[in-house]
């Protein structure tokens, strides 16, 4: 039998509902389709589906179009690897927009992929409040300096290890600079990055942006005036 982690409320109304809507259909466990029609109710993952572009009403009826067929996995898994990416994140409850995510790897993510939702969006908005297709942060492109800050942008989903690498192999770092900056990015929720001329400044955050999206990780960076940014936390590039 597996454990339950420590669920929010609101999550664990979507597991009852889930639960019920299995035993209706003459099976004791709900899978992941039933987890998925829960969703589609839940606080926190209604509204990431429809910040990814999801028809929720179109995504009821898809899943209900598959039929009463016995999943072939349960809920275990998904549930411990949102629990072990709530750890990671230092949160102590899974949500149920910590499961959509995990939904994604699974087939009954094929639903959501079906409307052109991906991972990536969903982790872009949990992170940063963008939903898919609005506008890029971009708040010092309006602006006239010359020279700007690039800045990152901490969130809980995207792993240090990638963090480390865009530093050494975008920004040129050695290690032990790059570590440091990871590190005061997590602790103060932004980390700069060097200044630069305004059109290489644009250029690196364009480079980050379609890594993160690559490897599927919502990184991002925004860029400043230098005129607007502290000055004690502003290392020159190499």
């Amino acid at each position: 039998m597996t454990l339950l982690p420590p669920c929010s409320e609101t999550f664990k109304r979507s597991l009852q509902r889930a639960t019920s809507a299995a035993r209706a259909k003459g099976r004791a466990h709900p899978g992941p389709q039933d987890l998925l029609m829960a969703l589609i109710e839940d606080e926190d993952a209604a509204p990431v589906m429809q910040a990814c572009g999801i028809d929720l009403a179109r995504l009821r009826r898809d899943v209900e179009a598959t039929g009463a067929s016995a999943p072939t996995t349960g809920l275990g898994h998904l549930l411990q690897s949102a629990f072990n990416e709530a750890q990671l994140s230092e949160r102590t409850v899974v949500t149920g927009a910590d499961m959509l995510v995990e939904l994604f790897a699974d087939p009954a993510g094929r639903f959501l992929s079906a409307q052109g939702a991906t991972r990536y969006d969903a982790l872009v908005y949990l992170s940063h409040g963008i939903a898919k297709g609005a506008a890029p942060d971009i708040e010092a492109d309006h602006g006239e300096a010359s020279r700007l800050e690039v800045v990152l942008l901490n969130d809980p989903y995207t792993p240090s290890e990638f963090v480390t690498f865009v530093l050494e192999h975008v920004f040129g770092m050695d290690r032990e600079r790059a570590i440091a900056i990871v590190f005061a990015t997590h602790a103060r929720k932004r980390g700069s990055c060097g200044i630069f001329p305004r059109a290489e400044a644009a250029a690196l955050r364009e480079k980050i942006r379609n890594l993160a999206a690559a490897r599927q990780h919502p990184l991002r960076c925004v860029l400043l005036p230098v005129a607007d940014t502290p000055g004690h936390d502003r290392p020159l590039p190499n």
